[in-house]
């Protein structure tokens, strides 16, 4: 199973238990800022972060993996000046290098055993375009054809033997890619250029200096529906999650490169322009988004994903997002998820289930049953047959289903088991 992920403002003692009854394993924290630990040049104060260290000590000890994004260029260090978000100046780069080596020698072992390292959040945004001390990574240039991805890659080529260096465990997570839209295929009015960012990256001759390419993707609730495969931007490749990582494969194999995705931020999201379902949101959308627990930990696993985390856990989270409503009362979208870890627990994937058109489907293989997880794309249910080897059936959030019949409407997931 690919690691299941979530991420956390704040890591609680609190939140441990939920995460055991989940099966969350990962959490991601945009939380260690370069700026705050060496805000001059040289004077390094680790005492600065200890609250995050007591974090990370609390994930190590719960074995849970952490993906730490390491982010905030102190005011010395910055190419464009007053940008925290922005870039490392050329002369500063090895500084920076040095940093991350002191970054991945302190926090890769015992007491904090952290194997992941996120170099910014969103990097392919221009600085003008966010706050200056923006959570966004901001390293994008408007002015550069692959919008400053080759610079990226540039500060790749000097961090990553530095990573490599202080622990070869250490994983380096390019910083999660916004991708705005399909450059081959972009809307009318948008030429996608900041899409082409991790092009640059490639093109600098940085394939070999990161190992997992993080991005970021969210569909809407709107009009009712779950706007994910007909997402503006991504449709022609398969929507907002599924075009992106279709899009990212591609471009590697342009280049004769090969490493693994993560998806570590996506959520079902119900915006203020969601219309009467979103201001304010209600059970509709809650139950959509259960089904899209679902929908996303169970594709992104058939796709080969090597992990997935859900922006974010504490509620109500950006755009109403979070898995928990306020504070850490349970959502449907918990329940859901709950659920389908238990169902899959020592289960493998093995092939997509085609006998339904209409119908996504999933086969899973565990060492007491076989299982399909089905559900429909679209907010119209789809009648199949029901085979006949088939042994129970069980919603999305593991009440059993006793159909009436061999005739049986899906439009939630199900969970369909057989023998083994």
């Amino acid at each position: 199973m690919p690691l299941t992920g979530v991420e956390t403002v704040y890591l609680q003692s609190s939140m441990l238990p939920l995460f055991e009854q989940a099966g969350i394993n990962m959490i991601r924290r945009n939380a260690l800022l370069w700026s705050l630990v060496e805000p001059f040049e040289g004077d390094r104060n680790w005492g600065a972060v200890a609250s995050l260290e007591e974090e990370l000590k609390l994930a190590a000890e719960a074995n849970i993996e952490v993906i730490l994004i390491v982010r905030s260029t102190p005011p010395w260090a910055q190419k464009v000046p007053g940008s925290y978000c922005g870039p490392v100046w050329v002369e500063e780069l090895d500084t920076f290098a040095a940093f991350m080596h002191e970054v991945v020698e302190r926090y890769s072992h015992p007491p904090f055993n952290v194997n992941y390292y996120e170099i910014g959040n969103e990097p392919d945004i221009a600085p003008s375009l966010v706050p200056l001390d923006n959570i966004f990574g901001c390293w994008g240039n408007m002015g550069d054809e692959y919008y400053g991805g080759g610079y990226y890659g540039t500060m790749l080529k000097r961090v990553y033997p530095e990573v490599k260096s202080a622990s070869a465990d250490a994983n380096v997570l390019i910083g999660g890619l916004l991708l705005d839209c399909d450059p081959t295929h972009p809307p009318e009015n948008k030429t996608c250029q900041s899409s082409l960012f991790f092009e640059g990256i490639l093109r600098e001759g940085a394939g070999d200096y990161f190992d997992i390419v993080s991005f970021h993707g969210y569909p809407p609730f709107t009009g009712g529906k779950i706007f994910e495969e007909r997402y503006v931007g991504w449709a022609d490749r398969g929507g907002v999650v599924y075009g992106k990582a279709d899009y990212l494969r591609e471009v590697m194999a342009t280049y004769g490169v090969d490493k693994p995705l993560m998806h570590t931020e996506g959520s079902l999201i119900c915006p203020e322009w969601g219309g009467p379902t979103c201001n304010p949101p209600g059970e509709i959308f809650y139950d959509a988004q259960a089904d899209y627990a679902v929908w996303m930990y169970v594709r992104n696993w058939a796709e080969g994903m090597a992990g997935t985390v859900w922006y974010q856990f504490e509620g109500p989270g950006w755009r109403h997002g979070g898995m928990m409503y306020g504070g850490l009362e349970i959502k449907p979208a918990f329940t859901a998820l709950q659920f389908l870890n238990q169902e899959l627990k020592d289960a493998g994937y093995i092939k997509p289930v085609s006998d339904y058109p209409g119908l996504h489907g999933y086969e899973f293989y565990a060492p007491d049953k076989r299982i399909w997880v089905l559900w429909s794309p679209t907010p119209d249910a789809f009648t199949i047959t029901l085979p006949e080897n088939m042994l129970r059936i069980y919603d999305k959030f593991g009440s059993e289903i006793i159909p009436e019949s061999d005739q049986l409407p899906v439009k939630s997931p199900i969970y369909l088991e057989f023998a083994p």
